[in-house]
C-alpha cells in the first residue's frame, strides 16, 4: 500500500489521478466506438436510441463514482489515523 501523505504533493496527486483519467478515457472510447458501430450497422434510429440512453448510463456511472468517492473518504480517514485493520475491512 502506497502512502500518499508523504513526498512531493504534485507527484502524489498525479499518481492518484491516473486511474480516474484512464477510466474516463476508456468510458469515452466505449461511447465513441458504440456510436460508430451502431451508426454504421443499424442506422439513424439505432444511433438515436444509443444517444438517448447515454444520460441514463451517465447517471448510473455518476452514482457509482459518488459511492466510491464516499467510500474512499472513509478509507482515507482510517489510513490517515493509521488504523490499518479498518482499512483492510472496508
Amino acid at each position: 500500500m502506497r502512502d500518499l501523505t508523504k513526498g512531493n504533493e504534485i507527484k502524489q496527486i498525479i499518481y492518484f489521478a491516473i486511474p480516474m483519467l484512464l477510466g474516463n478515457l476508456l468510458q469515452t472510447l466505449y461511447n465513441t466506438v458504440d456510436s460508430i458501430w451502431v451508426g454504421k450497422g443499424v442506422g439513424e434510429k439505432g444511433l438515436a436510441a444509443v444517444t438517448v440512453s447515454f444520460p441514463i448510463l451517465f447517471m448510473l456511472i455518476s452514482l457509482i463514482m459518488g459511492i466510491t468517492m464516499g467510500s474512499s473518504i472513509i478509507i482515507s480517514q482510517y489510513f490517515g489515523a493509521k488504523d490499518y485493520e479498518n482499512v483492510k475491512n472496508q
